[in-house]
């Protein structure tokens, strides 16, 4: 077992060991501006605030998601059912381009992309926006939120999904 010492940061390959072992629901956050559908697999989301309703996602400072997403002001956070880990993998890969070709998808309310089949779909304003290092962290204000109770969440822990 490795430990870190309080006075030095923990090493990285430990820091992403350890935080790899909390498991986490998986989503696609996607927004659209200008007609352009973005969208990025996400496994830091939670809700914040229940009044107001609140929901946090992480987003890369890097993301095109983060930059459409600013633009457009507003996004939906698809939460992935068990059957969906090919579109985990599809929306996480960098620099796909038309990550939404295979994809049945309906806009929602603040225009997001809300994907068919996901245990649920939350809409969003952005309501604030933190730094949070290399990732910046999103406050979202529900919208709407629509769900499919028959269905069950994708959990990704340890570098893969849980079958459940």
């Amino acid at each position: 077992m490795s430990v870190a010492s309080r006075s030095h940061a923990p090493e990285l390959a430990d820091f992403r060991k350890a935080m790899g072992s909390f498991a986490a629901g998986v989503t696609v956050v996607t927004a659209c501006h200008e007609g352009r559908l973005v969208g990025t697999t996400v496994s830091a989301f939670s809700s914040v605030s229940m009044d107001p309703p609140l929901v946090m996602v992480c987003l890369k400072r890097d993301s095109r998601t983060l930059a459409t997403l600013s633009q457009a002001g507003t996004f939906c956070v698809n939460i992935l059912a068990r059957e969906q880990g090919d579109l985990a993998y599809r929306f996480a890969k960098s620099g796909a381009d038309d990550r939404f070709a295979l994809t049945a998808v309906e806009a929602g309310v603040c225009g997001a992309p809300l994907l068919a089949g996901c245990v649920a779909s939350v809409e969003c304003d952005l309501h604030a926006a933190h730094d949070g290092g290399d990732h910046e962290i999103l406050l979202g204000r529900v919208l709407r939120v629509v769900t499919d109770e028959a269905k069950t969440p994708l959990v990704y822990v340890r570098g893969g999904f849980l079958n459940t």
